[in-house]
């Protein structure tokens, strides 16, 4: 979900998906655990795939996600947003997490 959100807002290639991943804070994921993902998300039909130039060394594959892909990352987000809010609600009601000012 997080790959497609970020190659929403900017295409990019597989390595420049580590930097701004960790420059979001998601420090744990790399490269050699990155590029498979990318893969198999091109082999759903979730990301395109563009050859572009570089300055140095051979051509890069820049992607961007697909219609499918943005109809998935929508949906995911959906899950995500359910989710979260259910176990948000859980853990307050059970006193694990505090309440926030607005529902005192």
């Amino acid at each position: 979900m997080c790959l497609l959100a970020l190659l929403t807002e900017q295409p990019c290639h597989a390595y420049d998906l580590t930097k701004r991943l960790a420059a979001q804070g998601v420090t744990d994921v790399g490269y050699g655990t990155l590029y498979p993902l990318v893969t198999r998300l091109r082999r759903q039909g979730l990301l395109e795939e563009q050859t572009e130039p570089s300055t140095a060394g051979p051509p890069r594959k820049v992607f961007t996600p697909s219609a499918a892909g943005r109809r998935a990352l929508a949906d995911w987000a959906g899950q995500w947003w359910s989710t979260t809010a259910a176990i948000t609600a859980l853990l307050t009601r059970t006193g694990v997490l505090p309440q926030s000012e607005e529902s005192t």
